[in-house]
């Protein structure tokens, strides 16, 4: 029997590259003789299959989103655990929460209150003298048309305070936009169960640069970058790939992690894995979005690949339980995750798909859709078609395979009154309804 246990908030109803990271925290945690127990809402535990389950010695039925019903069940049960962890975005402050009650390594509420509401880590960085878009919270549309009006001509983004995978986000290039931008603000999502209107909404000035990732872990309260990921996005900033290595010269990428190293400590985060969002622009290094959780869309796997013989989840769990950690691997490979759009219509046939699945590169992949599916205008990362993640031994290799296998995948689709905005593919680009999904 494990003499040390972790209790994990938010362990069901998972996206696939969710799924694979609990996987790999389970196997990695029993490796150093962790017991674990897993808590999730009672609907995500009932919905779940017995695979999903188990991976845990316990499970708990507990409102992991709900940083208040998660301190009264640890105060009031006082759980036998001596670490807590989560991968799920909703559950980072709950989980910093219960630490905090229950008197175990962790982030501090505060600090990570701070870094889901953006507005607040956006002035703490801007204090600590990091170069940051003009941005307000706003609390109706007078606020924003404001911010319009003070910091024109733009272009702006309007976005949730706290949300995640894109959703609700969009760019306006003229105040006449501001109203669609609000419309889709409000447009409910089972990701982000909470609306926008309840803690208000952010507006910020246009980030002109390349988009980049920080992808790191902090040990001893120290941060240490992993990987840095070339990221790219369709026109609604929905991810279409992620990339390691990043592709930037040696000087630059090192700027780029003592930044997000320097930012963290700014923010107060001092423990688990991160994932912060960075832009290039021609004036130097923009610090976005900061994350005290692992990135999404298969990230850890771009990470473990390219760092081999790391254990992520396991160093994470050494970490929180006090152990000394074992050497971070060098850097090696290269590795992408690559997502594919079916354009809108009824689906009739995804060819090339086992193809796909069955090369020898191929690390991990799902197909979200199926023959009989309608398929609408995506509008956010859960709303993606298909996914694969590849790596090789050579990055000078990476792109030219991820290139060819993209181009065996073709989705027919066919026009249908259910479809919402049918004549456009998710990036706006108007791809014929049977072409193969885009590179790129």
């Amino acid at each position: 029997m494990a003499d040390v246990t972790l209790l994990v908030l938010g362990v069901a109803g998972m996206p696939p590259w969710g799924q694979d990271q609990i996987r790999r925290l389970a196997a990695q945690a029993r490796r150093r003789g962790v017991a674990l127990v897993g808590a999730d809402t009672p609907d995500l535990l009932h919905a779940a299959c017995a695979t999903e389950l188990a991976l845990f010695d316990d499970v708990v039925h507990l409102d992991v989103h709900n940083p208040q019903a998660c301190r009264s069940w640890a105060a009031a049960t006082r759980p036998e655990v001596d670490a807590v962890a989560t991968i799920r975005e909703l559950s980072v402050l709950p989980a910093a929460v219960v630490a905090e009650e229950l008197g175990l390594r962790g982030n501090s509420p505060e600090a990570v209150s701070r870094v889901r509401n953006k507005d607040l880590c956006r002035r703490r960085l801007r204090e600590a003298g990091f170069p940051q878009p003009l941005s307000v919270l706003c609390r109706d549309a007078e606020d924003a048309r404001r911010f319009l009006r003070d910091t024109g001509p733009g272009p702006w983004i309007v976005k949730p305070r706290d949300g995640l995978a894109s959703i609700g986000v969009s760019r306006i290039d003229h105040p006449d936009q501001l109203p669609g931008a609000l419309a889709r603000l409000a447009v409910p999502s089972g990701a982000m169960p909470s609306s926008a209107a309840a803690t208000g909404f952010l507006m910020e000035t246009f980030v002109t640069g390349d988009e980049y990732s920080a992808e790191g872990i902090l040990l001893r309260g120290v941060p240490h970058v992993l990987a840095l990921t070339r990221k790219t996005v369709t026109e609604g900033f929905i991810s279409t790939s992620q990339q390691v290595p990043s592709g930037l010269d040696e000087a630059t990428a090192r700027a780029a992690g003592d930044a997000v190293a320097r930012g963290l400590t700014a923010v107060g985060i001092t423990h688990g894995i991160f994932h912060v969002e960075l832009w290039m622009t021609s004036s130097g290094i923009v610090l976005g979005e900061f994350h005290c959780r692992g990135g999404g869309d298969y990230i850890h796997a771009l990470i473990e690949h390219t760092r081999p013989g790391l254990e992520l989840y396991g160093t994470l769990v050494d970490d929180l339980l006090g152990r000394a950690p074992e050497p971070l691997p060098a850097s090696s490979g290269a590795a992408r995750v690559q997502f594919l759009f079916a354009p809108p219509g009824r689906l009739r046939a995804v060819r090339g798909w086992e193809e796909v699945i069955r090369h020898p590169s191929v690390l991990a992949a799902h197909l979200h859709v199926s023959p009989g599916d309608v398929i609408a205008r995506h509008k956010d990362s859960f709303t993606r078609s298909a996914v694969f993640v590849t790596g090789t031994e050579r990055p000078e290799d990476i792109d030219d395979l991820v290139t060819s296998l993209a181009a065996r995948v073709g989705f027919e689709t066919e026009d249908t009154e259910d479809t919402e905005d049918s004549t456009e593919d998710s990036d706006g680009t108007g791809e014929d309804e049977s072409a193969p999904a885009p590179a790129v």
